[in-house]
């Protein structure tokens, strides 16, 4: 009998992926969305449903093998819980390592350290996962597993920030960029291989998967990066401090260097992936994820201004900054 396979969401980068790999494997797949952040994957249907308003599950019918939700939106979760959570037969929620505490968290974190307190009202995205967590265990029980990503990468990621450092590098060629002097770990799971997980792995657990990256330092990331693009330039080393008094911050904003951490908090860089692994996940090479994030960086312009990262213009103006207070 075909496994019917229901992803809330489905039209955009994870959600795509996952409905496609449901796809592949012969399910019959249905993304409810509002139709408006792109198509869905080939295959699969889509019922259009806007989940801030009243009736957006009405069109769905019937009992589902399987259902994907990767809101943030306590109201969303709280609603499909409502309305189909007698009707499936398993439930995976896409939560976030964001979910457990940053400031305290030791070194090799697992799935039972401290989650942040939670924030029924939707305003704070780590409360908010953390609150849907708690409500879908509730609701669900043994149905439902929980898997939370650190950050991902790899192709098609609409934030940009994975991609930086390797698109940085290809568009600086022979010049100069600005590295944090201060080596730091840092974990980026592989898009392609998360949603392997979810549609593979997820559906036949009833637990708590912390689905990180295996970890790195940020210097071995860039050296793979700078072999890869062939940069030649110089890497032009800042501390901390210096970092701090030009106003460039970290992981992500207008004047932020992606993937960067305050070392107070670098343990959050630093989570055991022993149960995704242990659980059949896998981690593909640095490499082959920096070459996927180098084939977006290209299509899309490395040099473009993005809200999440230092632009090139301020990357040199800070470099001939540090140049002159030498």
């Amino acid at each position: 009998m075909t496994r019917r396979v229901l992803v809330l969401g489905g039209t955009r980068w994870l959600g795509a992926l996952v409905a496609s790999g449901h796809v592949a494997k012969g399910a019959e797949v249905v993304c409810l969305a509002r139709g408006t952040g792109g198509p869905v994957a080939d295959g699969a249907h889509l019922v259009v449903g806007d989940r801030d308003r009243d009736g957006a599950y009405d069109a769905l019918e019937g009992e589902w093998d399987e259902v994907i939700d990767v809101t943030s939106v306590p109201a969303h979760a709280a609603g499909a819980l409502d309305e189909l959570g007698d009707r499936a037969r398993h439930w995976t929620f896409v939560s976030s390592v964001s979910a457990q505490r940053v400031e305290g968290a030791p070194v090799g974190a697992d799935e039972d350290d401290d989650l942040v307190p939670e924030d029924a009202s939707g305003d704070d995205y780590a409360g908010a996962k953390a609150w849907i967590e708690r409500a879908a265990r509730a609701r669900l029980g043994e149905r439902l597993a929980i898997v939370r990503p650190g950050l991902i990468g790899g192709p098609g990621d609409p934030s940009g920030r994975f991609g930086y450092w390797v698109g940085r590098l290809a568009l600086a060629g022979t010049g100069p960029v600005l590295v944090p002097a201060r080596d730091q770990p840092t974990q980026t799971i592989d898009v392609r291989d998360l949603a392997a997980f979810l549609v593979e792995r997820a559906p036949e657990r009833s637990d708590v998967v912390n689905a990180v990256g295996a970890e790195m330092t940020l210097h071995r990331l860039i050296a793979t990066a700078r072999e890869l693009t062939g940069h030649s330039g110089e890497l032009v080393l800042a501390s901390d401090d210096a970092l701090a008094a030009l106003d460039i911050g970290h992981w992500a904003g207008p004047r932020a260097l992606p993937l960067t951490l305050p070392a107070a908090i670098a343990s959050h860089a630093q989570r055991s992936s022993a149960r995704y692994r242990a659980a059949g996940g896998t981690h593909r090479a640095l490499r082959a994820t920096l070459e996927a994030a180098l084939v977006d960086e290209r299509a899309l312009g490395p040099g473009r201004d993005t809200p999440t990262r230092l632009s090139r213009a301020d990357e040199l103006a800070a470099i001939d900054s540090l140049a002159s207070e030498a």
